[in-house]
């Protein structure tokens, strides 16, 4: 039996804008985007007419890994809190991909530490985006 551990990234009316955006920074595409307005009406709980054009579930496949998007408007009973307990990691023996990687994750959000060498790694950096998720890079050579 395989197992497949998959990233679900959830945003609060913005998800779209997130979807873009990593479209962007790591040159993929997302086919399968789906509104609250594509669900089946459920006569007895109609979907509010704020919810018709967010997102109710999107992937894309992000160097490799499954990366699934959805927006959770409110009333769906899900707390934002922005923390560091979760970090998403994109390692790569290419350089020129990892300066580029970071750089576009880096607008309109915050570096919390700049790429550099550590005892570790020849490049390392961590940031946080415009969105709130936290991104490690690693660039490592082969011995």
């Amino acid at each position: 039996m395989t197992i497949m551990l998959e990233v679900y990234l959830n945003f609060k009316n913005e998800a779209a804008d997130a979807i873009a955006f990593y479209e962007a920074v790591f040159d993929v595409k997302c086919e399968d985007a789906m509104t609250f307005a594509d669900a089946p009406e459920d006569p007895e709980n109609p979907t509010p007419e704020a919810w018709k054009n967010l997102i109710i579930n999107a992937s894309m496949t992000i160097e490799g890994v499954p990366v699934m998007f959805s927006d959770v408007p409110d009333g769906m009973g899900l707390t934002f809190i922005e923390g560091n307990n979760v970090s998403l990691v994109v390692s790569t023996e290419d350089e020129a991909k990892i300066d580029r990687i970071f750089s576009r994750l880096a607008e309109d959000g915050k570096v919390t530490m700049p790429l550099g060498e550590t005892f570790w790694s020849k490049k390392y950096g961590m940031v946080v985006d415009k969105f709130g998720i936290n991104w490690m890079l690693n660039y490592y050579m082969e011995p």
